[in-house]
């Protein structure tokens, strides 16, 4: 959760390192190009700072900030095909591709740090906010991966393509398959 300019400040470090976008310079640059990377940390880095106006809206000047972030947000998310609840990420956050395969929904109770999401992935329900799934840290999901209903998914797994996940993983696992099953584990 951000609450202070240094979380924020941290946040947006990782995200930009995970993004590959670490130079002024070469994000500009890609933002140009209209590439995928330089537009999935555009709209991180808006979530971020919506967080942190969100988190501290008891400020006045704050919360009109965060109305004006909160439209910028939902503009962004239509746009890319991208919807992320507030305060559900941690930090580390890599979307890998946003085109191909559909949007990305990440309705999680909660997602840990150094996350990785591809294009289609589905995870939760739009409005339902009680069956969600929690899922760790150093989680990746490959191409058009869903999660669905209140399960867990272990730190270090991996989600391979199409695959739905309907029960709980464990740590260090690589799961595939409709429903996912574990194919192996990590070392």
């Amino acid at each position: 959760m951000i609450k202070t300019i240094k979380d924020l400040r941290f946040f947006l470090h990782e995200d930009a390192i995970r993004n590959e976008m670490t130079s002024l310079i070469k994000y500009r640059g890609y933002l140009l190009a209209r590439d995928e990377r330089a537009c999935a940390y555009r709209y991180l880095k808006c979530l971020r700072f919506c967080e942190y106006f969100y988190n501290n809206r008891n400020i006045y000047l704050l919360k009109l900030l965060y109305y004006i972030c909160r439209l910028r947000l939902s503009r962004m998310g239509r746009k890319y095909g991208i919807k992320i609840p507030l305060n559900v990420c941690g930090y580390g956050v890599r979307i890998m591709h946003l085109s191909g395969g559909g949007g990305i929904l990440l309705n999680a109770k909660s997602i840990g740090n150094y996350c990785g999401f591809n294009a289609g992935v589905f995870i939760g329900n739009i409005d339902i906010q009680d069956n969600t799934p929690t899922i760790g840290d150093r989680v990746a999901f490959g191409p058009g991966a869903k999660a669905f209903g209140k399960i867990v998914i272990g730190d270090n797994c991996f989600i391979a393509s199409n695959a739905v996940v309907t029960k709980d993983i464990p740590d260090n696992s690589v799961v595939g398959g409709v429903p996912a099953k574990i194919i192996k584990k990590k070392e």
